[in-house]
């Protein structure tokens, strides 16, 4: 799986593409977790726009879901967030039941069908999060 991870200013993209195996999307995840700047940011993408097959399942999204619960102590602020979605509604749909439907992801999950629709989303949610930052500092001062 040729995996590309990209650091952006508060967040992650990570381009999948190819065949993704389950060891190497949890290779990935462990990687930007064991990052220093993962403390920082506010979202990782996981872009599926060009990826052929995959092997991600019910069992591996539990597994993921324990990973997050411990990356969560260093950074409780991230949004999960799956795009590219439009060619694989099985793997929306999984990703829907394990990691949304259920809760057990510790982190706020979103999927979308496109990269843009993702951005476009994120964009909301940070403005969101930044107002929310000035009414707390703004009650307190």
């Amino acid at each position: 799986m040729p995996c590309e991870i990209i650091w952006e200013h508060k967040g992650v993209l990570k381009r999948l593409s190819g065949h993704v195996s389950a060891d190497e999307f949890v290779r990935s995840v462990e990687a930007i977790q064991a990052d220093p700047r993962f403390d920082d940011i506010r979202y990782v993408i996981n872009d599926f726009s060009h990826v052929s097959s995959h092997e991600l399942d019910a069992d591996l999204l539990q597994e993921l879901a324990a990973i997050q619960y411990g990356a969560q102590a260093s950074n409780p602020q991230v949004r999960a967030v799956y795009a590219g979605l439009k060619n694989d509604p099985e793997l929306a749909q999984l990703l829907q039941s394990i990691l949304i439907g259920s809760k057990r992801s510790v982190y706020r999950v979103a999927l979308f069908d496109t990269l843009p629709q993702a951005r476009d989303w994120l964009q909301g949610e940070m403005r969101s999060a930044w107002r929310s930052g000035l009414g707390t500092r703004a009650s307190t001062g």
